[in-house]
């Protein structure tokens, strides 16, 4: 399917635009549409602007709240437990995330629970804003039901998702990023939107038969990578995101519910920031110094890829399936923006 590049200042500007007639504040839209467009930056389409209508839909249907009351709950210092009020998942986390950074500036280490929430994008976004602090960010997720339990039949289990972002002295952080499926869902929307079929082993429908159709999948439930180890990490980290905040968690996971989890760490009260990054740095190039395997032509590093796009699409615009763009006029029409 046809695709044209978007500058990202211009795709920020709808996004935010759409978020704002939809009754957010505008700076809670602002907040929102950076992290789309970050995602499209990044290379992950599948949690940018293509998310868009299904947010409308879910404001529309008053399970995203666009004018939330975000506030701690339950306050331990370093701990803490927010609310989010149904607020769209990429600003409740946005301000979890920045209690988490605050916090663990001032204890050295920081756990900031979010329940209450709904669907909060990729991951990757928050621990990336931690490093500017000298901290090392993690942050993770639960999501809606999507893959079965290891000898199960019954979806039980999200493929729920977790990022680590590491300060270094290059001009990218160190970055994981990953759901604990095969692929991320929406992968599956961005292969639909491209009329296109996924690949063996992504995903089973309904009947737990292995499909190339991304419908079915959708419909079915999604590989756990590594098989019952995923299953073990998706499992793990609901603990932390659902059931530690008091949240929704496991087979409770419906619509657009969900819960967060951050924390944050002080590199600093265990060793200078510039040795640490110094650190870094000797590890990355270790990694870069692997002999190379047949048809290879670097080894990367988590995060590295992903800011070669953002460099090149910042540069070049960020390509848009025409499908995606179209989406987009057909909803600012309606809205009038």
């Amino acid at each position: 399917m046809a695709a044209r590049n978007v500058s990202a200042p211009e795709l920020h500007a709808r996004a935010r635009s759409i978020f704002a007639a939809l009754g957010l504040p505008e700076s809670d839209a602002d907040v929102t549409a950076d992290h789309l467009v970050e995602a499209d930056l990044r290379g992950h389409a599948s949690h940018g602007v293509i998310r868009i209508p299904t947010y409308i839909t879910a404001i529309r249907a008053g399970q995203i709240n666009p004018r939330p009351s975000i506030r701690i709950v339950r306050d331990e210092g370093g701990q803490c437990v927010v609310d989010g009020d149904r607020a769209i998942g990429q600003l409740a986390a946005f301000r979890a995330n920045e209690i988490a950074i605050a916090r663990g500036l001032e204890h050295g280490m920081a756990g900031v629970a979010l329940r209450n929430s709904t669907h909060a994008g990729a991951m990757a976004y928050y621990p990336i804003r931690a490093i500017a602090h000298g901290l090392i960010g993690w942050a993770a997720t639960n999501a809606g039901i999507n893959m079965t339990p290891t000898g199960g039949t019954k979806k039980l289990v999200g493929n729920n998702p977790f990022a680590m972002a590491v300060p270094t002295n290059r001009e990218w952080p160190m970055v994981l990023d990953m759901a604990t499926s095969v692929v991320a869902g929406g992968k599956l929307d961005v292969a639909r939107s491209k009329g296109e079929s996924i690949p063996l082993g992504w995903a089973r429908d309904a009947e737990g038969r292995p499909t190339t159709d991304p419908l079915a999948a959708r419909a079915g439930s999604l590989e756990p990578v590594g098989g019952p180890k995923g299953y073990g990490m998706a499992l793990m980290l609901d603990v932390l995101a659902g059931v530690l905040s008091g949240g929704r968690f496991g087979g409770g996971l419906g619509g657009p519910g969900s819960a967060q989890f951050f924390w944050t760490i002080d590199v600093t009260r265990y060793m200078p920031l510039p040795d640490f990054k110094a650190r870094m740095d000797e590890m990355v190039d270790q990694i870069h110094a692997s002999p190379l395997a047949p048809g290879v032509d670097r080894v990367y590093v988590p995060g590295e890829i992903e800011w070669l796009s953002q460099s090149r699409r910042l540069r070049e615009g960020i390509p848009m399936e025409e499908s995606v763009l179209a989406s987009l006029d057909a909803v600012e029409r309606e809205l009038k923006v």
